[in-house]
């Protein structure tokens, strides 16, 4: 049974960007849990300008830069009426966004997080987590790669996602304030896409709201968001349906011509929660599992970052025997999501042409 100061389980965004904080600028010895290989799909994510500085301080800012994403100029949404109002982020002041191809954007992550001297295991599971005696955390794995069959942590930082699996075995649990999913469908074009002026395009219809973005690819990914309890009535998780309905979003159906028709569907959670609590004593979570946003945040990637970094940072302290740090990272949290939702509220409330659907209805009741 191998000891660690710091074990982290999962190898997306906010993992990564814990686990290169605690490389760069700590001498603490850490091991990154990731569960997959980094070859699962993922609905294409753009981050805003804000983030660059993030990843320049976790040491990968150029490696966006490398040719594997592309940069994202803009965002349009038409949201209230039929008019598009487009924010570009090239006049924001702070540069250029990304759009992500996420699967090469997580490897690199871990990639780099592996070169600074993070020990990585992918394709391992996390079975039991337990405390000792000693005050250690020890962790039973199942692994595909090589692992030992157990580990032994001074602390560890969930960033398992939206599974938050180490939280829901300490006894936490995600308090969730919506049922949003998003069934994406992803279109290939035969020939040069016929790519538009903007990245990313919201639409709000009856039904809840269309979300398309181009991938670095050239493909489009094509998501309707709606309560996943809306969704069996109006056949949304069948081609057929989710075609139909496409159909009747005019924006949204004007980018996909040309398109190819998507040979199936991923249904895919997007509902907001906030983790409570979001961390104890030798523990934190970040991410997915912390909190969640509503997608028309635009927060998911960025706010992985940024809470992973953070833990990270919060992690060191604490095994210093700083616990002032862990304890300003948990209320902040908490205020950081009170403040979303405030926003998130005011947002939904902009859009009035369908106050009778049960979407729109739930949205307009306060924080639901």
């Amino acid at each position: 049974m191998k000891g660690h100061d710091v074990v982290i389980v999962g190898g997306g965004p906010a993992g990564t960007a814990a686990a290169l904080t605690l490389a760069r600028y700590s001498s603490l010895e850490t091991t990154l849990l990731e569960r997959g290989d980094f070859s699962e799909i993922r609905i294409g994510e753009t981050i805003g300008p804000g983030a660059n500085s993030l990843l320049k301080y976790l040491g990968v800012g150029d490696q966006v830069l490398d040719g594997a994403h592309r940069a994202a100029l803009s965002v349009a949404a038409a949201w209230g009426s039929q008019e598009i109002f487009t924010q570009e982020f090239l006049f924001s002041g702070r540069g250029e966004g990304w759009q992500l191809d996420r699967n090469l954007f997580d490897a690199m992550l871990a990639a780099a997080a592996r070169k600074a001297g993070t020990t990585v295991h992918t394709k391992t599971i996390v079975r039991n987590v337990a405390s000792k005696k000693d005050g250690r955390w020890q962790l039973a794995l199942e692994s595909f790669d090589g692992a030992p069959a157990t580990l032994t942590a001074r602390f560890l930082i969930d960033a398992s996602g939206r599974t938050a699996i180490v939280a829901r075995g300490l006894g936490s649990e995600p308090a969730p304030v919506d049922r949003l999913v998003g069934v994406v469908g992803y279109l290939g074009f035969d020939g040069k896409s016929r790519e538009d002026g903007a990245s990313t395009l919201v639409e709000s219809v009856p039904q809840g709201w269309w979300y398309s973005t181009w991938l670095p690819g050239g493909n489009l990914a094509v998501a309707l968001m709606s309560d996943a309890d809306l969704l069996r009535p109006i056949a949304a998780q069948s081609i057929s349906g989710w075609t139909r309905l496409l159909s009747e979003a005019p924006l949204t159906r004007k980018r996909v011509v040309g398109g190819l028709r998507p040979p199936r569907l991923y249904t895919r959670p997007a509902s907001s929660h906030l983790l409570c609590p979001a961390g104890g004593e030798g523990w934190l979570s970040a991410g997915d599992a912390l909190s969640a946003f509503d997608p028309l945040s635009s927060m998911g990637v960025g706010h992985a970052l940024a809470s992973g970094a953070s833990a990270g940072r919060a992690a060191e302290a604490s095994l210093r025997g700083d616990i002032a740090p862990t304890l300003e990272y948990t209320a902040n949290s908490t205020r950081h999501f009170t403040e979303f939702l405030e926003i998130r509220s005011r947002f939904y409330a902009m859009e009035k042409r369908w106050p009778d659907m049960p979407f729109w209805q739930r949205r307009h009741r306060r924080n639901d």
